[in-house]
């Protein structure tokens, strides 16, 4: 289990060195970040990278100067606390942000993803289909009336057989033939045509 960092911090003057910060003393702003920047750095790392820890602390300084005289802390203890709170909330939100854009990009690359390949899809089955008709169409006349009514019209040997008025071991004979002659045109391209459910 976790522990976060225990942060002791001694705030002795931390109060004057405020109303002079509130006052618009640069110099004073300085040294009261100077004082926290180590040891809240050290904090926010704890949830966040190094990178967006600097960031943090100084948005975090950013926005204390800009809200300096209308940010009055009535104790040492409280100005500690909303320092402490306020990286601790800051860190949080880098988080959400970052788990957001994930979502979004993991979101869009699905999408990119999902169109890519349906596109290849359509495109690889269009000119799989062209190649094995145009195989077909050369093949012989007798040959391809047998194959075609086997493979395409689900007709049995039997009445393929008295279709064409031919036996059933001469049936057999041209559908042999036609897928031999189909796979030696095609031979380049099995592969993918297994993968697409095309078996020759």
């Amino acid at each position: 289990m976790l522990i976060e960092p225990e942060i002791e911090l001694t705030v002795d003057e931390d109060i004057v060195l405020w109303h002079s910060i509130s006052r618009g003393d640069k110099k004073a702003f300085d040294d009261f970040f100077m004082k926290y920047y180590t040891l809240l750095y050290g904090y926010s790392r704890y949830y966040v990278s190094a990178e967006d820890a600097k960031e943090v602390l100084q948005e975090l300084m950013m926005w204390l100067w800009e809200n300096r005289a209308t940010f009055v802390p009535d104790t040492t203890s409280s100005l500690r606390q909303y320092l402490i709170t306020s990286v601790k909330r800051r860190c949080f939100n880098v988080l959400r942000r970052q788990e957001k854009e994930i979502l979004e990009e993991s979101s869009w690359f699905e999408q990119e993803q999902d169109d890519y390949y349906e596109f290849i899809d359509l495109s690889v089955v269009n000119e799989l289909q062209s190649l094995i008709q145009e195989a077909i169409d050369e093949l012989p006349s007798s040959y391809r009336q047998a194959f075609t009514m086997h493979r395409f019209q689900d007709k049995t040997r039997q009445e393929i057989a008295e279709t064409l008025q031919v036996s059933i071991k001469t049936v057999d004979y041209r559908i042999q033939q036609s897928l031999k002659i189909l796979r030696e045109r095609l031979k380049d391209y099995l592969p993918i045509l297994a993968i697409y459910g095309f078996i020759l």
